[in-house]
């Protein structure tokens, strides 16, 4: 660990020579769209800052910056941060499975808390479905690496998404966004904003729909099994050999801002989508890497179904001149509703099936002041209280054919698994920044936490298909906790900075809804898991603004890490649950770099790099544990250029950007890996000259690189996953007035 902080060290110190005073220039073009000044608000303070003058790895991207890198959805921004995955890799679509750091979750089951926070306008993203976003009409997107207890309370030990929809600021907008793919898939997005009393009150309509007819192939044309086992109900549409995959979503959003003076503004935002179409494409991944089936082909029998209905709605309201800072209420509320099933053994066979159903809901409050209590002491302290009820239910249907079954129709099982949880989170916590001289600063904050869940878990070996008339298990934990933090930096010059700190992350404990074997996975409650960070790090703008470089090196000490297994079993075919694996050690370095060479041509670049292992192992689950952790990928990295053209008043721009990240397990046992992943993305984009209209002709995965989702060995005789799209041609045409 002490040879790359010191490499690190070593580093700042040639930064020093080159870094000039300066004001960073405001860059014209997409080509220095990635220097420009972006502001964060995750340290809470009354006013927004410049990330470049925050303490802490965040890489953070504004709209200009989102669209210099064509990125349109979250998960599009998984290959250009340093380790950092975005992508959706759970069982159905729509559900988040972030990983930062080495730290993430492999499961959709929703009594599992992430160890990645999302956090939409303030508000807590509760469970991880609906969470996989649209960047159309964001104001920012940050991305915290590493725990951020201490202002964002429990659950991102990995880090935290924080994500803001701009406000209508009372002129009058109109955007319309339009595309459309060579696999049959359209969007549509629009919003038009104005002003409804002249400096007192703006509202803002966002309306969303997105159509994908579905990208994969099904080679199985004679679904539905003309000879099915009796036992087994087709429970979706079947399969009839055309593509699969569809969804469709559609959403609204509603903003009203009101400003009745200079100090006071109060935010009101209302969201309400559903997603609806065929369940995740799942197929035989054994067969595909052997090469007997195409990458982006199945034979499933059943196509599968998603549903996810959600509503949520955000207050915020900032009061300054409260004292000598601002005082901040957000409320919150959300409910998802969401009913899916899949095909999990992705063979023409109905060997193993999983409708499940998802009620969530949630209400939470903050409540906090930010400002000054001298010219060199600032102060954010405020409480924080969370509440979510969840209802989940899952029916596994499995067929063993013959030789494994009897003949003549093999045999078939029905297990219901699922529960209600409801959790209550209250917070107190308090930043201090002590301000000593012009170049150093001291940090010390400390939060505390107390969280309760209480839970009834359907008893192993229920075979009701809706579990409703199954025996419950009365279950309840209870977790305090406190996390600080204690830092410094020193501004080297106006536009370079060293910091280092140490924090400590905290997620609670929590239950298994997938209680298919107690004795051999108990459904919980599990102990808390805590995370010890020590990370130093480098920020500078250099070169009049055309350079910028930051680095961070971290070391995360993680006792009592929580993992949820996925193992192999002849009776539920996969058996899951969350247990305490053991004490863990993550350290990395991480870098990004953006250089504008000329006015028109610029380059920007990330390199990640991470190691983990266990200090010690829980003995009473030995067994279900690999060397490796997964998630965790040992490199990564990610190269992009822009170049800005001009055509007379107009302006043309062409982006390439190329991503890589190496073999890493996906699952505990190290069972089934992740392959290397290659990712090349390209645009060429024409600019109007007033800048209403522009034209984009694009391509993803060019290298039409297979990928899939959580792999699963089915009863350990073949993996099978969730495929993920290859090569994507695109057009799309934006507007605004």
């Amino acid at each position: 660990m002490s040879a790359f902080f010191g490499a690190s060290a070593t580093a700042a110190a040639a930064i020093v020579a080159f870094s000039l005073p300066n004001i960073a220039l405001a860059q014209e073009g997409s080509a220095g769209a990635l220097l420009e000044e972006i502001v964060t608000t995750a340290r809470k303070k009354s006013s927004a800052e410049a990330v470049q003058d925050v303490p802490v790895a965040v890489t953070a991207f504004g709209a200009a910056q989102l669209d210099a890198l064509f990125v349109k959805k979250i998960e599009d921004l998984s290959y250009t941060m340093p380790n950092v995955q975005l992508e959706s890799v759970g069982t159905f679509p729509g559900v988040q499975n972030f990983s930062i750091r080495g730290q993430g979750i492999n499961s959709s089951i929703p009594s599992v808390d992430p160890t990645v926070g999302v956090f939409v306008d303030g508000l807590f993203m509760g469970t991880t479905y609906g969470v996989v976003i649209d960047t159309f009409d964001l104001e920012t997107v940050e991305v915290l690496r590493g725990p951020q207890g201490l202002l964002f309370g429990r659950n991102v030990t990995g880090g935290a998404v924080v994500l803001r929809n701009a406000r209508p600021d009372g002129e009058s907008a109109v955007r319309v966004r339009l595309g459309a793919t060579d696999e049959d898939q359209v969007n549509l997005a629009a919003s038009i904003e104005g002003a409804l009393v002249e400096d007192v009150l703006a509202a803002k309509m966002v309306v969303y729909y997105d159509d994908d007819e579905g990208y994969f192939g099904n080679t199985n044309p004679s679904a539905p099994n003309p000879a099915p086992h009796p036992f087994q109900p087709f429970y979706a549409n079947a399969a009839d050999g055309s593509n699969v995959g569809a969804l469709r979503t559609r959403m609204f959003r509603p903003t009203l801002v009101w400003t009745p003076d200079d100090s006071t503004d109060v935010s009101i935002i209302i969201e309400h989508g559903e997603t609806e179409g065929d369940g995740a494409s799942w197929s035989n991944v054994t067969a595909q890497r052997g090469g007997a089936v195409d990458d982006f082909s199945t034979t499933s029998d059943e196509t599968g179904f998603t549903n996810i209905e959600w509503t949520s709605g955000v207050l915020e309201a900032n009061i300054g001149d409260v004292g000598s800072g601002t005082l901040t209420n957000i409320l919150g509320s959300r409910r998802v509703k969401a009913d899916s099933a899949a095909d999990i053994d992705g063979t023409d066979l109905p060997i193993f099936a999983a409708p499940g159903f998802t009620d969530q809901k949630q209400f939470s409050n903050e409540l906090r002041w930010a400002g000054t209590f001298s010219d060199n002491w600032e102060a954010t302290l405020g409480a924080y209280y969370f509440q979510q009820d969840i209802t989940y239910r899952e029916a596994r249907y499995i067929w063993l054919p013959p030789p494994i079954g009897p003949a003549p129709f093999g045999v078939n099982l029905q297990r219901a698994l699922g529960g209600d949880m409801d959790a209550k989170n209250f917070g107190v916590f308090w930043n201090n920044d002590f301000h000593v001289g012009d170049r150093v600063t001291l940090t010390a904050g400390l939060r505390y936490t107390d969280e309760r869940k209480s839970a009834q878990i359907i008893t192993g070996g229920c075979s009701d298909n809706a579990g409703f008339n199954c025996s419950f298990l009365d279950l309840d934990g209870d977790w305090n906790n406190v996390t600080p933090k204690l830092g410094v930096q020193f501004r080297m010059t106006d536009d370079a900075q060293l910091y280092a700190f140490w924090t400590k992350g905290y997620r609670s404990g929590g239950f298994n809804f997938r209680n298919a074997k107690p004795t051999v996975i108990p459904p919980g409650p599990t102990l808390e898991e805590e995370n010890n960070t020590v990370e130093i790090g480098l920020k500078a703008d250099m070169l009049d603004g055309r350079v910028r470089l930051n680095i961070a090196a971290f070391q995360n000490k993680v006792d009592d890490m929580q993992r949820e297994l996925n193992v192999p079993d002849p009776d539920v075919i996969v058996l899951q649950g969350t247990i305490n694996a053991g004490d863990v050690t993550i350290q990395g370095v991480e870098l990004d770099f953006v250089g504008l060479i000329t006015d028109t041509f610029s380059i920007n670049a990330s390199y990640g790099w991470q190691d983990g292992e266990y200090d010690s192992v829980n003995p009473a689950f030995a067994s279900f544990l690999g060397a490796e952790l997964p998630r965790l990928a040992p490199t990564n990295y990610s190269v992009g250029l822009s170049w800005d053209i001009p055509a007379g008043s107009n302006m043309f721009n062409l982006m390439v950007n190329h991503s890589y990240r190496e073999s890493h397990p996906y699952d505990d046992a190290n069972l089934q890996f992740f392959d290397d992943q290659r990712r090349t993305n390209a645009s060429i984009n024409w600019f109007s000259a007033d800048d209403t209209w522009n034209v984009s002709l694009y391509g993803k995965n060019l290298e039409d690189e297979a990928n899939w989702g959580n792999l699963t060995s089915i009863a350990g005789l073949w993996v099978a996953g969730p495929m993920k799209k290859g090569r994507v041609l695109g057009l799309e045409v934006n507007y605004r007035r």
